[in-house]
């Protein structure tokens, strides 16, 4: 059975869980339905931002119901591609290396 979990990071900058869910199915319906739920607990206001997995029911879902919200994706889910992105590519563990370097030192807050 499907889970959804909500998970957001407090003012320590620790992950806390928010909310989640038991699913049917990971159709668009589902996630409409469970998204819908949440944001009803939160008044309806919106997150500025959230990640997700690379999955297109739920990139559509938060298009339909949070159109302003920022949306991107876990970069765990990005970090497990790599291998088959990379695999034409000469020497794979150096690109690994070098890409997992520019991403990850390279994060600017603002």
């Amino acid at each position: 059975m499907p889970f959804a979990s909500f998970v957001g990071v407090n003012q320590h900058r620790q992950s806390i869980l928010l909310g989640c869910a038991l699913m049917s199915s990971e159709d668009i319906t589902s996630y409409k339905m469970v998204l819908s739920t949440w944001l009803g607990a939160l008044n309806n206001i919106h997150p500025s931002a959230i990640m997700i997995d690379q999955y297109v029911t739920i990139k559509a879902t938060i298009n339909a119901l949070m159109p302003n919200t920022v949306h991107r994706y876990c970069i765990y889910h990005i970090f497990a591609k790599l291998p088959m992105k990379l695999s034409g590519v000469l020497d794979g563990k150096i690109a690994k290396a070098e890409f997992k370097a520019l991403v990850l030192d390279c994060i600017n807050i603002s």
